[in-house]
């Protein structure tokens, strides 16, 4: 009897002083990645903030703002957290409403400043690093306090985010975004 304790303990020994396995190495995109600390506070902190649904076929959750307005007499774009926890990285979505006067097959974003015309901002084909570069885009274009209109079904140019708290809402979503994936 003695024996076996003695075994048990040296077993346990070997065990308790064997190297932990090393840490994965992350090979995808830096403007994605997520690491365990910013996903702690983003969970435990920020998404309090927003309402979370699960997208069963990648595995991932998606935020979106609770101060989000879904009135669809006026265009609105919002953006989406998909943390995609599985694969230690968080996507930026783009979302439409269901406006009534229907959006057009690209989304066409106008920006001015001071009615001048500054240019557009393109998504032909949502994609992430598409979706990603015109968040931010439009996230440094509310910064700055640029007009937005957005060009609807029938070729026009029509406000979109000029409502403060879709603004505030979209301008919270990117900064936590930013922070998630730590580019804040």
């Amino acid at each position: 009897m003695r024996y076996i304790q003695i075994i048990f303990s040296i077993s346990l020994l070997f065990a308790a002083c064997s190297s932990p396995e090393p840490q994965k190495e992350f090979v995808g995109d830096r403007q994605f990645r997520t690491t365990d600390p910013s996903r702690l506070y983003f969970n435990n902190i920020r998404s309090t903030h927003y309402y979370r649904s699960k997208y069963k076929p990648a595995n991932a959750d998606l935020y979106r703002n609770r101060k989000l307005s879904f009135d669809n007499k006026r265009p609105i774009i919002h953006p989406v957290i998909v943390n995609n926890w599985m694969s230690d990285e968080a996507y930026i979505f783009i979302e439409k409403n269901e406006y009534t006067g229907g959006w057009s097959d690209t989304l066409t974003i106008r920006w001015s400043v001071e009615d001048s015309i500054g240019g557009e901002y393109l998504l032909p084909i949502p994609s992430r690093p598409e979706m990603y570069e015109l968040s931010g885009k439009l996230y440094a274009a509310m910064k700055e306090g640029q007009k937005l209109e957005v060009k609807d079904a029938k070729g026009e140019f029509v406000p979109v985010l000029e409502n403060q708290q879709d603004r505030s809402a979209f301008q919270t979503t990117m900064r936590d975004y930013y922070r998630l994936t730590e580019l804040y």
